[in-house]
């Protein structure tokens, strides 16, 4: 069984707030990241695409895709095999190019993807099987 995604609160644990998640990992996100992940996924939408692309639709700059930055955060999770469900909230765009912060319980249960200034770019949640 694949996980699922859900926006559900209901049986949500109690969890620390995004800023209160320790920081795990710094990641340097290339200009080109939008362009990349686009063309390996099909999703060429233009505001991952260019700056002058993403500023038609009120970005100054590209932004990266959001399944990008969930799919990347769940990669640090631990047994990936045990998730049940997967639960992200979406903040704010990530301008591209970005240095963002991974943040996270110890076993990456919950997590959140933080820019500059500690702003919050999405939190997420797994459960577990069992």
């Amino acid at each position: 069984n694949l996980p699922t995604a859900t926006a559900s609160t209901a049986g949500r644990p109690a969890a620390a707030s995004p800023e209160e998640l320790p920081a795990r990992a710094e990641w340097s996100l290339p200009g080109d990241l939008g362009r990349r992940y686009g063309a390996v996924s099909g999703d060429r939408n233009p505001i991952h695409l260019y700056p002058l692309t993403a500023r038609l639709f009120g970005f100054p700059r590209a932004i990266a895709h959001g399944m990008w930055t969930a799919a990347r955060c769940l990669a640090e999770t631990q047994d990936p095999a045990a998730v049940r469900t997967v639960r992200i909230d979406f903040r704010a765009p990530v301008l591209l190019p970005a240095t963002v912060t991974y943040a996270a319980d110890a076993a990456g249960d919950a997590f959140a993807l933080r820019g500059p200034g500690d702003r919050v770019h999405l939190v997420g949640a797994v459960t577990r099987k069992g």
